[in-house]
This record gives structure tokens, C-alpha cells and sequence, in this order.
């Protein structure tokens, strides 16, 4: 009978990152490693890959190296690229035409500066806003006291599958995604059929920075230490 394999916790691992396994092939491992006990996999899992797959992979390896400038007088690297130049770069890399853009109507301001963003770099754009549809919570079964204002009638519902659907009738090459709910996020990544990059993820108290909470830890969200009630 085949010995189990340990359960990964790379999370965990306090290995420092110039001297993990993963990343020099002959650097410490922690006992629960999945670079050491996966290996048969990794190889299984190359030798799967598509042409389209891997030249995917290489241009992603490109862009990541042209995100940072090498700095030789500290023999490190240093980032010089915001994630939305990256996302322009990389859809050119690719020879990509037209862009899906899905987004939260929270952030319909911001939405009209990315789409303003990359039609300014020659891309067709298709966007659609979360609210599209206009399906109303209840019939989804959602009471009215569970509306973000119970006080009105009838509010609209998500719709991240339709998103989704109208960037696939599109055949857009690539998509974007942009401060879609917990969830919403999940039913979008599911349907939608070309590949996909999040610009942005919601995060209605830090300003869509949900590091923080992770960068305060020791201080003003210390009660993250203990499990959530």
C-alpha cells in the first residue's frame, strides 16, 4: 500500500525564500513539502501541457521579468510596473484584439477609467457590469429583509454567469476582472471560456486592499488571531 503523502502547508513553510527547494531544486524542503513528495505529478502535470498552454506560461515569465528593473548594485530587483501597465503589456505579448471586462457597478468610476485605459491602447473592449439582466434577489429566493435596503421594493440581484455568458458569445480572447463580490467572483471564473486576470478584488473597508487586515495582524485586526464568532 502506497505511504500517504504529507498534507502541503506551504503557508507555512518558513524556509527563506532564496533557499526553498521550489526555487533553487537543491534548497531546504520542510517536511510536508509538495515540491519533494508531488514529484511524479509535476512532471505528469509538464508534460500535460499544451503548446498554447506553455507559450502562455513563457510570455507570463517574460512580462514578470519586465515588471521589475535590475538593480546590480544590490544584486536584486526592483518593481516598476502598476498591475494594470502589466495587463496591457501582457494582452499585447499575447496578440490579443478583444478584452472582456467584467466589474462590480460599485466601482463604476473605476470601471471607466481601466476601459478608457486599454481602448487607449487599441483594444476592443466588451464590458458588462455586475448588475446586467436585471433579475430581481427574489426570485432567487432572497427575502426582502436580507436586501442591502430592505426599505425598497425590489433590488437586483448579481448576475456573475451572465457576465460571463456575454463575454463568451463576444469570443473575447482575454478577460478582466474587476471587484466582483465573495462568490459572484467564483460563478464568473467558472463560465467564463478565455482566460482570465483580476485587476482588482473587492474589499468594501480597506479601500479593495484586502492585505491589510494580513499586514496589521499584529495590531489593529489582532482579532483575526482567534477564530471568528
Amino acid at each position: 500500500m502506497e505511504k500517504a503523502k504529507p498534507v502541503p502547508g506551504c503557508g507555512h513553510c518558513d524556509i527563506p525564500g532564496k533557499e526553498q527547494r521550489c526555487r533553487t531544486g537543491r534548497g531546504k524542503a520542510p517536511a510536508n513539502c509538495p515540491t519533494v513528495h508531488y514529484r511524479d505529478m509535476a512532471q505528469d502535470v509538464f508534460d500535460s501541457f499544451l503548446p498554447q498552454e506553455k507559450e502562455f506560461l513563457r510570455q507570463s515569465a517574460f512580462q514578470e521579468r519586465d515588471g521589475y528593473y535590475w538593480r546590480p548594485d544590490f544584486c536584486d530587483t526592483m518593481p516598476v510596473k502598476p498591475r494594470i501597465v502589466e495587463i496591457v503589456e501582457f494582452a499585447r505579448r499575447m496578440r490579443y484584439k478583444k478584452l472582456g471586462f467584467i466589474f462590480c457597478g460599485g466601482l463604476r468610476a473605476e470601471a471607466s477609467v481601466v476601459q478608457e485605459i486599454l481602448e487607449t491602447n487599441s483594444f476592443l473592449v466588451v464590458s458588462a457590469a455586475c448588475k446586467v439582466g436585471r433579475q430581481p434577489k427574489s426570485s432567487f429566493g432572497v427575502p426582502r429583509e436580507m436586501q442591502l435596503n430592505p426599505l425598497q421594493e425590489e433590488e437586483t440581484i448579481c448576475n456573475p454567469k451572465l457576465q460571463a455568458m456575454i463575454m463568451n458569445e463576444a469570443q473575447v480572447d482575454f478577460n478582466i476582472m474587476m471587484g466582483l463580490c465573495v462568490g459572484h467572483d467564483s460563478v464568473a471564473l467558472k463560465n467564463l471560456e478565455a482566460p482570465v486576470s483580476i485587476l482588482a478584488v473587492k474589499d468594501r473597508v480597506t479601500g479593495h486592499n484586502p492585505l491589510m487586515p494580513v499586514y496589521l495582524y499584529d495590531s489593529y485586526y489582532a482579532y483575526l488571531k482567534k477564530a471568528l464568532p
